[in-house]
C-alpha cells in the first residue's frame, strides 16, 4: 500500500518540504540581520546622544562668550574704567563703585559665574568681584593676551587653570571698546565654574542604568562628574582607547572597548578641539546587548510557529484561497489603475468573505476621501486666491515674515512701492532689500513683537523714490496649531502727507507767534 496514494497529497508534501528549507534559512538570516541592525542602532543612538551633547556643550560655551561680549559693551563699565585710567575722579571711589556694580548687577546673572574682573590695557586688574584679584598683573595670562586682541564684538573663551583661583575654570574675555579710542582701554574677564557642564552630561534620559556621558581633557583627566565614581571630576584618569585615538590620531570612534573602570562598554568618542575636550557617550555592553538574548528566543519561537503555520495553512488553504486571492488581486490592480467604482463580488461568508467586504468598504472610503480631498484642495486654492486678491487691492503695505526675518508673503502695494516682485522678496530679509539702518529698525520692531508676543503700533520710516516716507505700522505675532509662534505680520499705512501737513501747520503757527 502506497504511503501517498493521491497525487494531490504528494504535491502538498513536496511543497511543504521545499517550504521548510527557505523558512529555516530566512529565520537564520533574519536573526543575524536583526542582530546586526540592533548593534548598528545602539551605536548610532550613542553617537546621536554624543552629537547632541557636543552641540549642547558648544552652545553653552557660546552663551558664556555672548554674555562676556554683552558685559564688555556696558556703558557704565566702560565709562568708569576710562575715568579710573584718566584719573578724572577719585580713583578709590571709582573702583569701589565699579566693584559694587559688577557684584550686584552682573554676577547674579549666571549662578555659575564665580568672578568678574576688569583689567586695563596693560594687564593690571583695576576692579573685580574677587578683591584678591585687584592690583594683580595678568598681562602674561593667555586669557588677557587673547582677549585684548579679540576685536570689537568678539570674545575669547578657554578652560584653564587660573592660579589666582587655584582651580580650573572656564575663562572668557573680551575687549572693552571705547568710542573715543581705537585701542581698547582694557578687557573684562568672566570666570565660570566647571559644574555648569555637569548639567549637560548628567542628564541621562534614555541612557538606561549604566549609560553615562562625560568630558575628558587632553591630559586624559575627567572634567565632569562620573556616574560610578564620586568626586571624579579633575581627578579620574581616563586612559582608554577612544581617548588615545582622538588625542594621538585626531580620530573619532564608535565601537566596543573597556572604559576607565575596565568594564566593556559600547560607546562613541567625539572631539571638541576648540576647548581641548573629548566627549564620550557610553553604556555597558551587557546592558546594551541584553535585547539580543530575548531576540534569539523570539526568533526561535517565530521560526517554530512559522513552520507549524505553513504546514497547517498549506494543507487547509492552498487550493481554496487561490481563486479568492486572485479576485482580490485583480480588484486591487483595477483600483490602483484608477477604476474607483470597481468592487469585489462577495461569494463567501467566512473570514475571506469579511476580507472582501473590508476591501469594498476600503474602496468606498478611499473613493470618498479622494473626492473630498479634491474638493478641499479646490476650496483651499479659492480661499488663498481670495485672500491674495484682498491683500493686493488694499492701499496698505502688507507683509509676513518668519521668526528669522525672512519674508513669507507681500502684497501688490509692497511690490509697487519698492520696485520688487514676490519672487525677488520671498525668502529674503530686510537687509537684502533696504539699507542697513532701515533694516535694523524694522528688525528691532519685529523682534519686539516676537519677544513680547503682543501686537505693536509704531511709526516707521522707509525710503521711496521721492524721499523718506512715514508709515504707521501695526505688527502682530502669527501662530499656528503645529509650530506655535512662527512669524510676524505687518500692515503699514503711509501717513507722509498727513505728517507733512501737521509739520507745515506747526511751522506756520511758529512763524506767526514769532511775528507777534
Amino acid at each position: 500500500m502506497s504511503l501517498f496514494p493521491s497525487l494531490k497529497r504528494k504535491l502538498l508534501t513536496l511543497t511543504l518540504c521545499i517550504s521548510l528549507i527557505p523558512i529555516a534559512v530566512i529565520t537564520t538570516i533574519c536573526y543575524f540581520h536583526a542582530r546586526g541592525a540592533l548593534k548598528y542602532q545602539i551605536l548610532e543612538q550613542l553617537k546621536a546622544v554624543a552629537e547632541s551633547k557636543r552641540l549642547h556643550v558648544r552652545s553653552s560655551m557660546e552663551t558664556r562668550k555672548v554674555r562676556t561680549i554683552d558685559f564688555s559693551s556696558d556703558g557704565f563699565i566702560r565709562d568708569r574704567l576710562e575715568r579710573v585710567i584718566r584719573g578724572n575722579v577719585v580713583k578709590q571711589d571709582a573702583v569701589i563703585g565699579l566693584n559694587k556694580y559688577l557684584l550686584k548687577k552682573k554676577l547674579p546673572l549666571d549662578s555659575y559665574l564665580i568672578a568678574i574682573a576688569i583689567a586695563d590695557r596693560h594687564g593690571k586688574v583695576v576692579s573685580s568681584t574677587n578683591e584678591k584679584l585687584i592690583g594683580n598683573d595678568i598681562s602674561d595670562q593667555d586669557v588677557f593676551v587673547q582677549g585684548i586682541s579679540a576685536g570689537h564684538g568678539k570674545a575669547y573663551i578657554t578652560p584653564r587653570y587660573f592660579p589666582y583661583f587655584g582651580t580650573t575654570c572656564i575663562l572668557s574675555s573680551a575687549p572693552i571698546i571705547s568710542g573715543q579710542d581705537v585701542n581698547p582701554p582694557g578687557i573684562i574677564i568672566n570666570a565660570h565654574s566647571l559644574p555648569f557642564l555637569n548639567e549637560i552630561t548628567t542628564s541621562r534620559v534614555g541612557m538606561g542604568e549604566t549609560g553615562e556621558v562625560y568630558l575628558v581633557n587632553r591630559d586624559k583627566i575627567m572634567v565632569t562628574e562620573s556616574r560610578f565614581i564620586n568626586g571624579a571630576s579633575l581627578k579620574q584618569l581616563v586612559d582608554t582607547e577612544p581617548v588615545r585615538k582622538v588625542i594621538e590620531d585626531n580620530k573619532e570612534i564608535v565601537g566596543i572597548y573597556p572604559d576607565y573602570r575596565g568594564v566593556p562598554v559600547v560607546g562613541a568618542a567625539l572631539n571638541i578641539p576648540e576647548y581641548g575636550w573629548i566627549l564620550l557617550s557610553e553604556i555597558d555592553k551587557k546592558e546594551a546587548f541584553k535585547p539580543l538574548k530575548t531576540l534569539s528566543i523570539v526568533v526561535l519561537i517565530f521560526g517554530i510557529v512559522g513552520v507549524v503555520a505553513v504546514t497547517s495553512m498549506g494543507i487547509i488553504f492552498a487550493v481554496s484561497m487561490s481563486t479568492t486571492i486572485k479576485d482580490i488581486t485583480d480588484a486591487a490592480a483595477k483600483l490602483a489603475g484608477g477604476d474607483l467604482d470597481y468592487r469585489v463580488k462577495v461569494t463567501r461568508e467566512d473570514e475571506i468573505g469579511a476580507l472582501m467586504n473590508g476591501f469594498n468598504a476600503m474602496a468606498d472610503k478611499l473613493s470618498l476621501e479622494i473626492k473630498e480631498h479634491k474638493r478641499a484642495e479646490a476650496a483651499l486654492r479659492k480661499s488663498k486666491e481670495q485672500a491674495q486678491t484682498i491683500l493686493d487691492n488694499t492701499p496698505a503695505v502688507v507683509y509676513l515674515k518668519d521668526t528669522d526675518g525672512r519674508y513669507l508673503l507681500i502684497n501688490h502695494q509692497y511690490e509697487r512701492l519698492f520696485h520688487v516682485t514676490k519672487d525677488q522678496v520671498i525668502g529674503k530679509t530686510d537687509y537684502d532689500i533696504f539699507p542697513k539702518a532701515f533694516a535694523d529698525a524694522f528688525r528691532m520692531n519685529d523682534f519686539k513683537v516676537l519677544e513680547t508676543k503682543n501686537s505693536l503700533v509704531i511709526e516707521e520710516i522707509a525710503p521711496h523714490d521721492d524721499g523718506m516716507h512715514t508709515y504707521i505700522s501695526l505688527k502682530f505675532p502669527l501662530y499656528d496649531s503645529v509650530e506655535g509662534l512662527y512669524g510676524v505680520c505687518g500692515i503699514s499705512t503711509d501717513i507722509t502727507d498727513r505728517t507733512r501737513k501737521i509739520e507745515k501747520k506747526s511751522n506756520t503757527s511758529t512763524r506767526r507767534q514769532a511775528d507777534i
